[in-house]
């Protein structure tokens, strides 16, 4: 008889490796945040006048600084790992909902690795 196969099977990251996608991640996002203030800048001037507005619109300059210190920490983190810890990461990755980023999280680079011509990933 075989034994039942536990349900969260065990999917072992290097630490190192899933530390810097995090880092990648969040820098990403801080770039985002950032081309978005860009993007944004010429309305968002308009409405500092309002007082609610002018905290809102720190507030987004402080979600990219934040997250790119955190891309930096995360990053740092990574070096500080030594090189052939592993961790099962199945548990966290299962609350990620975002195939391509579980993906990414795992230390794949090209999301074609995983979706074969004729899929369709739609959101």
């Amino acid at each position: 008889m075989k034994p039942l196969a536990s349900p969260l099977s065990i999917v072992e990251t290097p630490l190192i490796t899933l530390l810097s996608a995090v880092s990648d991640e969040l820098s990403e996002l801080g770039q985002f945040t950032e081309q978005l203030q860009s993007t944004l800048s010429p309305s968002l001037m308009r409405l500092a006048d309002d007082p609610q507005c002018h905290r809102n619109v720190q507030m987004l300059d402080l979600l990219s600084q934040r997250l790119n210190v955190l891309a930096v920490f995360f990053l740092s983190l990574g070096h500080a790992v030594p090189p052939g810890w592993l961790i099962n990461s199945r548990a966290a990755l299962s609350a990620v909902t975002l195939s391509e980023l579980a993906w990414r999280l795992q230390g794949h680079q090209n999301p074609q690795e995983h979706h074969p011509a004729g899929d369709l990933e739609t959101f």
